[in-house]
């Protein structure tokens, strides 16, 4: 059985020696994930919403599973259960309220960045 840290040794060693091999790709998705980052829409209570392109970085929803704006707030609330500036969730402001079916078939409620997510389109 492996340990919760031996796992975490394994991911770090997997990715402390990555190397980026197609440099001009890496730089023009990057540049792709910001302007996608940085496009706001105009979301209210009732719209349905889906995970921009390149920016999922929670489990659910899943990638094109629409889920339903329950409210957007004015003031953002901030993750401060991850105090370790290396996580991708370090003060992440939290300022959407969004609903989903879960695996039981119940209606639950969960808080995501607002910028990563965008109208859903049948």
């Amino acid at each position: 059985m492996v340990k919760n840290t031996d796992l975490a040794k394994m991911l770090s060693e997997r990715f402390h020696n990555q190397r980026i091999e197609n440099i001009p790709e890496h730089i023009s998705r990057l540049k792709t994930a910001k302007d996608m980052f940085d496009k706001i829409y105009d979301l209210k209570s009732g719209d349905l919403v889906v995970w921009k392109e390149s920016l999922k970085n929670k489990i659910r929803p899943a990638l094109n599973e629409p889920a339903i704006v329950m409210e957007i707030l004015e003031s953002p609330l901030r993750d401060m259960n991850k105090q370790d500036a290396g996580s991708a969730y370090f003060n992440e402001p939290l300022d959407l309220l969004l609903g989903l079916i879960n695996e039981d078939g119940d209606f639950v409620i969960f808080y995501y960045d607002k910028r990563r997510f965008k109208p859903y389109q049948e």
